[in-house]
């Protein structure tokens, strides 16, 4: 394969996995000290990180065994020109939509996508970065799946956060979903009771955070993930997710804000639950005629 820099990441990543299947061939093989199931247990026991390392990690290696088979033969460079100013066009009008990207062993962005030309759709397959001058057609095709058959295969994709476990177990949080918030609204009666559904929605201490604090959370990772892609496009979506999080954080003060303002209330007594057996009808609204005059309240008559 092409000199990459993460080569040697990977080499050591298999030299891991070697070793993991090796722990799990020994204690397969080990015979048991213990009666069943107790000895069952303790092998599992013993089996479970290099399995679960393997269950991690192993499309390194299924991606690394797809990079040796045939591709689609090159467009000659009249074709290639032709066909990347037609993508480029669709591109600068929207008509060119991505159907899938990868990396190839050329560390070479490939994207295959639907080019819309007056109203008939082929799919392309190209390279570098959409939009970017060194955006180039490699081929065009009928379908999706002859397209991903004739193009670079796609190296393992890269991961957010080195040490990222998608199977490690979780501590629990003791989280408040939005809509138990809403309810617990839906419930109140006094400001009391809507003053703490706001506190959970907006704290942030420990396993207690809210939903605006986690969801601040998300679009930071979120920014951070668009910012490892390395692309122009990738980079200004980071932006725009940094400043939305960011821009929460002044929704959670405005939030923290306006329910210290609510004091100390509670709903008027002529708020009271409808019936559910026995419904009787509402009484015609009175006339503005018939409405009498409401007394001026002391102290709000207008200085002459």
């Amino acid at each position: 394969m092409p000199p990459a820099r993460h080569h040697a990441a990977w080499r050591e990543l298999i030299d891991d996995m070697a070793h993991a299947a090796d722990q799990i061939d020994r204690i397969r093989s080990a015979p048991d000290n213990q009666p069943e199931p107790d000895a069952t247990r303790v092998r599992h026991l013993q089996l479970w990180p290099y399995v679960l390392a393997w269950a991690e990690r192993s499309f390194i290696i299924s991606g690394l065994a797809e990079q040796h088979r045939p591709t689609g033969p090159p467009l000659a460079p009249e074709e290639q020109q032709f066909w990347t100013d037609l993508a480029l066009a669709a591109w600068r009008r929207g008509d060119l939509d991505a159907d899938d990207v990868w990396y190839s062993a050329d560390n070479e962005l490939i994207t295959v996508a639907h080019l819309v030309e007056h109203g008939d759709q082929t799919v392309v397959v190209l390279a570098g970065e959409l939009g970017s001058e060194q955006m180039r057609v490699l081929g065009h095709y009928d379908t999706v799946l002859e397209a991903v058959e004739a193009s670079p295969p796609p190296l393992p994709a890269g991961v957010l956060r080195p040490d990222f476990s998608p199977f490690a177990p979780q501590a629990p949080a003791a989280e408040a979903p939005v809509a138990k918030l809403v309810r617990q609204v839906e419930e109140a009666q006094h400001t009391g009771d809507v003053y703490m559904a706001l506190l959970d929605a907006v704290d942030d201490s420990g396993f207690s955070r809210g939903p605006l604090p986690r969801l601040a959370d998300l679009l930071n990772r979120a920014a951070t993930f668009a910012d490892a892609l390395e692309t122009k496009q990738g980079q200004r979506s980071a932006a725009r997710l940094s400043i939305l999080a960011r821009q929460l954080g002044a929704v959670r003060e405005e939030i923290e804000s306006a329910m210290e303002a609510l004091g100390a209330g509670v709903l008027p007594p002529h708020r009271t639950p409808r019936p559910v057996f026995h419904i009787t009808p509402t009484p015609p609204a009175p006339t503005p005629s018939a409405v009498p005059a409401a007394p001026q309240a002391p102290g709000t008559a207008r200085r002459r």
